[in-house]
């Protein structure tokens, strides 16, 4: 009788350290889903330059206006404080296309790419996400 009762209070005691360990797995250990921000707090991550006109290489001049897409509030208003350097850098990667390179295929593209790379180059607080194209006008 000593063992049934030994044997169902071991039973016991592990049923609920396994019961016990799932719900500290579950509400405490196990990372939660991630949620990916609204629609609202991306936009207001958003950085907009003032359109920009330009000559390329060559004789071609072109006309932009970019949005930086920024992961937080942070990388937002570092980009605001360095409204001046973010706009020479876009300046700095437009002058060294063509206007042949921005015309062909994948040309916004590599616009997009190319500011990425170089405003990511200064930015302290973290990086720039996505780069959009406003508008553009090439002549």
């Amino acid at each position: 009788m000593n063992r049934k009762r030994g044997s169902l209070i071991i039973i016991g005691v592990l049923a609920v350290v396994v019961i016990g360990g799932a719900l500290v797995y579950q509400f405490v250990i196990k990372p939660q889903a991630h949620q990916p921000p609204s629609a609202a707090a991306l936009q207001s991550w958003q950085y907009a330059m003032s359109q920009i006109t330009t000559n390329l290489q060559g004789s071609s001049v072109i006309q932009i206006q970019l949005t930086l897409q920024a992961p937080n509030g942070a990388v937002a208003t570092e980009l605001t404080e360095r409204q001046a350097q973010v706009a020479d850098a876009v300046i700095g990667v437009l002058h060294s296309l063509s206007a042949t390179q921005i015309m062909m295929s994948g040309g916004r593209e590599l616009i997009k790419q190319l500011v990425m790379k170089r405003v990511n180059s200064f930015l302290v607080t973290g990086k720039v996400v996505a780069v959009y194209i406003d508008s553009l006008i090439v002549q």
